[in-house]
């Protein structure tokens, strides 16, 4: 009898073999086609069968459970998402005529009383995130990415296992009645957060200004915000740039070019510079699109334009960190145990890169700052690109880090401005000089963004919250689905279950990681103005507790539908431009509590 050899890694063949049938189905138009489709046939083609033969095989040899299964899923949704961003694109000729009336229509769109168009910037940012994607898997078995995803996995696996945590959020989501009970928190949640004094924001908020702060200092804050939340959302690309510029409506008008004739390198750091308002040559070094699983995508300006802050003269050499926007990204995010870091703890994985990534740019920067003396260095970037900014800015002012490189560079300041940082670090205790080293982090939350309040304890309390709430009693039959969508009110006992901020008890690199800066500036949507734009209103926010007041890391994960597109950066751009509207229009910008007096516990 004939044995039948049995598929190695079959989840992972059938996405590959799926992708492969896919990419040589695939025809761009025009110009376009004329460059993607020798490299499709080429290049992209040839190493997608070469990854669907190494792959499964490399995968079979794991002795981790559903190692297939997780990495046939975590490979999909990059496929899955390029797919989309293909079947939006027109199937015509993209010449010179064709570009001449994009940006015409580009140039109608973006006059000042023009409506934002959210779901074209969306889509902007799927197709980026596609293709950075695709180009990172694609490497896999030429650049030796694919062990470091193997020791990763590894490790990560060995955390969840070690401390316990993998248990608990198995009781939480491998449950029947997973998503009415996520949809029963999400409800009560989002009308506890209608509540005014009651609104997650509200109960992290301070009662005056933050020390050393005065309306002047915010003004000229939101001023340097609203100039590094572009450097923010450039260091995705251009395509992240469109999306910004779809939903831009404030401020200076910014003409685009389509994203193909954008695609080679010239080009993209032209678009760039236009974004960020330098000259190319001003762009003295960048990372290559794609991701790598150690170097955080990135790109370092010397922008010679006067900064607010401080009020000096000159400008600042700046840092564009990228956040998630390749699965080497995602890896990243996903090593969230913590480690060892400028005594304290730090989200392991944005601290391990963020190291790598001083170790990779010091020497240009330190080069940067010496031939332009007076400049500030300015780190910035969104979501892992917030984190990593504001981690590297503690790590250089803590450890002197400038100083050693260079005597001459004791003096220069060193500040970060974080858009959607995760909570990333964990002070052990009193410290004048970490807190000193935090002084000038300035992070922004845009709405209900989910990423800044993602660490691993706070992931644990919301699987704690779902297990409670599953085995609270709902009624018979039918009563806990129309519970979940709206149709029977939620019992006073499950709703306090749910606004609980309870501790849980310590497991091994689960640490309560907050936002290394003194404050938070959290941004909400307040009114629209008379032609339909958002007008946004900031308060000041604690990081941490303090005394009987909670801060942003005591907060669970609020479980809202706009939980990831409040994430994405153009949002933080449009409501940062809201607010510094508002200012120059001689309005505050920023809001107190409605009750100041009460201390939320």
């Amino acid at each position: 009898m004939t044995e039948v050899a049995e598929m190695k890694a079959p989840c992972i063949t059938k996405v590959l073999e799926d992708a492969k049938e896919d990419l040589e189905n695939a025809e761009l138009p025009g110009f376009a086609g004329k460059v993607f489709n020798p490299i499709r046939d080429e290049i992209l083609v040839p190493a997608t069968a070469k990854a669907g033969e190494m792959i499964p095989l490399a995968a079979n040899a794991i002795p981790l459970p559903y190692v297939d299964e997780v990495s046939a899923f975590a490979m999909s949704v990059p496929f899955a998402a390029m797919k989309a961003g293909y079947s939006l694109i027109p199937h015509k000729e993209v010449d010179d005529e064709a570009n001449e009336d994009a940006v015409r229509g580009f140039e109608e769109a973006f006059k000042r009383n023009q409506r934002p168009k959210p779901l074209a910037s969306s889509m902007m940012g799927v197709v980026g995130f596609a293709c950075n994607s695709i180009i990172d898997i694609l490497t896999i078995p030429f650049n030796g990415k694919f062990g470091d995803w193997l020791e990763a996995t590894k490790k990560f696996l060995g955390f969840m296992m070690y401390s316990g945590v993998g248990s608990e959020l198995l009781d939480a989501f491998a449950d029947f009645n997973v998503l009415e009970n996520m949809l029963i928190i999400g409800r009560v949640q989002n009308e506890r957060n209608d509540l005014g004094g009651e609104s997650r924001r509200a109960r992290t908020a301070m009662s005056s200004l933050p020390a050393n702060i005065d309306e002047s200092m915010f003004k000229d804050i939101i001023a340097d915000a609203s100039r590094y939340v572009k450097y923010a959302s450039a260091a995705y690309g251009v395509s992240m740039i469109d999306s910004a510029d779809l939903l831009q409506v404030y401020g200076k008008k910014v003409v685009v070019i389509p994203i193909i004739p954008a695609a080679s390198e010239k080009a993209r750091k032209k678009k760039v510079a236009r974004y960020v308002n330098v000259q190319p040559d001003d762009i003295v070094s960048s990372s290559k699109p794609g991701g790598s699983m150690d170097i955080l995508g990135h790109f370092v300006t010397v922008d010679k334009k006067k900064n607010r802050v401080g009020g000096g003269d000159n400008g600042a050499v700046v840092l564009a960190i990228r956040g998630t926007y390749t699965l080497s990204g995602l890896k990243v995010d996903a090593s969230a145990y913590s480690q060892e870091f400028c005594e304290g703890y730090a989200h392991t994985g944005i601290a391990l890169r963020t190291e790598a990534l001083w170790n990779h740019v010091k020497d240009i920067i330190v080069t940067k700052l010496l031939e332009n003396p007076g400049f500030d260095l300015v780190i910035t970037g969104h979501s892992l690109g917030a984190g990593a900014s504001a981690l590297l800015a503690l790590k250089l002012k803590y450890e002197d880090a400038l100083m050693k490189e260079n005597e001459l560079l004791k003096d220069v300041k060193v500040r970060s401005f974080a858009f959607a940082p995760p909570p990333v670090y964990f002070q052990t205790h009193p410290n004048e000089k970490l807190t000193a080293a935090m002084k000038d982090t300035y992070p922004f939350i845009h709405e209900e963004d989910c990423v800044p309040f993602c660490s691993a304890d706070a992931i644990r309390k919301m699987a704690d919250t779902m297990s409670i709430v599953d085995k609270m009693p709902k009624g018979f039959g039918l009563f806990s689905p129309l519970m979940a969508s709206g149709l029977r009110p939620v019992s006073d006992e499950i709703k306090e279950a749910i606004y609980d901020d309870r501790e849980l008890p310590p497991a091994p690199g689960t640490h309560k990681l907050a936002i290394p800066a003194p404050f938070v500036m959290w941004m909400r949507h307040a009114s629209d103005d008379r032609v339909g734009r958002p007008m946004y209103n900031t308060m000041f926010c604690r990081t941490k507790a303090k005394g009987n007041a909670v801060g942003t890391n005591d907060l669970n994960i609020q479980m809202s539908s706009d939980m990831i597109s409040d994430h994405m950066n153009p949002m933080y751009e449009r409501a940062i431009m809201s607010v510094r509207e508002q200012m120059l229009k001689k309005q505050d910008g920023f809001v107190f509590p409605p009750h100041p007096e009460e201390e939320f516990n």
